[in-house]
């Protein structure tokens, strides 16, 4: 952390708001970019969690609401592959939170993030009943997924999953699909494909990478990018990008509804399959065991998690940025970028993003294009130039 002090914002305290469930921490496929794997301490977890982690989770979940009297607490289910954690023990999960939205008039929406490669009629029949939203990672069209997303057999896992995909759009059944960029190929690529899927919700995202990495420059791809978003909504919004609505929502002064965008605390709780409790998953590129503590949901309530250290070191990190951002133009619509990306060995997170160069180019673009294009309409009839707005 830097040790000027003088313009930093004070966030007010809250409860933790929601929570991600590992509910297994192997995988049926082998990524090569994948964060978690990145961290060998996840093998040293249960595959999978067990009845009595949770019942105990269940419980420490009615606790939480019931103790900060919260209207809603979203939980993501996640791995590894969650879908490995089998139908069954999704079906009595969900029966357990809407026993506890019953009883508490907390709503909990559950959504798990998958591969697809496992998504049946049973699963799709599960997810339907239970109002339990999908994202399914899919990088686009076979050429782009494919190079990556492999069985362990070293074959590509595209059909299988794009095949899993358009079974989700074809039932009730919330979906968002999340891709990884690759900036060597045009967003067109993948906007045309999900555009072929009858998938209007998607996100493009950053690939992880610390300060200590060099990879290569997103700038001119989430360029590309937005211009795509304008042209799919100019008329009539049928496309949602979420990393464009994203920096949208920030560059207008709002809260963006995401941690990677805009200068917020990030204040996540995961959740292991043993009952451990962590902060954000993702920060576990920065090396073995650097999201590890001591808390877990047996011998602690949930909200405890925010006087454990390195709870609390990842979540000052994420508001307390570093001298570069704070003198950026850019710094309540970027908030430094994802906290992940600013870590290096050296200084932690007291780090521009590694990115930096590129979101702030990112951010430049479309202001200008905002300005340019957008008006904001007066109770009188009237309109005011976003410019105006911005300034």
């Amino acid at each position: 952390m830097s040790g000027d002090n003088s313009d930093r914002v004070d966030f007010q305290d809250q409860p933790i708001t929601q929570l991600l469930v590992k509910v297994a921490t192997r995988c049926n496929i082998d990524c090569d970019y994948c964060y978690w794997f990145r961290d060998a301490s996840v093998y040293s977890k249960p595959k999978l969690m067990s009845p009595d982690v949770q019942h105990r989770l269940l419980q420490r979940i009615e606790e939480h609401v019931v103790t900060y009297s919260l209207v809603d607490f979203p939980i993501i289910l996640h791995g590894g592959e969650p879908l490995l954690w089998g139908v069954a023990n999704f079906h009595r999960f969900a029966e357990a939170c809407d026993a506890i939205s019953s009883r508490t008039g907390c709503d909990i929406p559950i959504a798990v993030t998958t591969n697809g490669v496992l998504i049946d009629d049973e699963w799709l029949t599960c997810f339907e009943a239970r109002n339990i939203s999908v994202a399914i990672s899919i990088d686009g069209p076979a050429h782009i997924h494919d190079l990556h997303r492999k069985t362990f057999q070293g074959t590509g896992t595209h059909a299988a999953v794009e095949r899993a995909a358009r079974m989700l759009v074809s039932r009730n059944i919330g979906v968002i699909a999340l891709a990884v960029c690759n900036p060597a190929y045009a967003p067109r690529h993948y906007a045309d494909f999900f555009a072929a899927c009858g998938i209007s919700n998607y996100d493009i995202m950053i690939p992880d990478a610390t300060v200590d990495e060099r990879p290569p420059s997103i700038a001119a791809f989430y360029k590309g990018l937005f211009d795509l978003w304008l042209e799919a909504n100019r008329t009539t919004p049928t496309t949602d990008i979420r990393i464009i609505s994203d920096m949208i929502t920030a560059l207008l002064g709002n809260n963006s509804p995401t941690e990677g965008v805009g200068h917020k605390p990030v204040e996540l709780c995961t959740v292991m399959t043993d009952g451990s409790v962590e902060a954000h998953d993702v920060l576990r590129i920065a090396g073995d065991g650097y999201t590890s503590t001591h808390f877990n949901i047996f011998d602690h309530a949930i909200d405890e998690i925010r006087k454990e250290p390195r709870w609390k070191a990842a979540r000052d990190a994420s508001i307390n940025l570093c001298a570069k951002c704070r003198q950026c133009k850019f710094m309540n619509a970027c908030g430094g970028g994802y906290l992940p990306h600013r870590f290096s060995k050296t200084n932690g997170y007291d780090n521009p993003s590694v990115y930096c160069d590129d979101l702030y180019s990112m951010f430049e673009n479309m202001q200008s294009i905002l300005e340019s294009h957008l008006y904001v309409s007066k109770p009188d009839g009237g309109r005011v130039n976003v410019h105006d707005t911005l300034a």
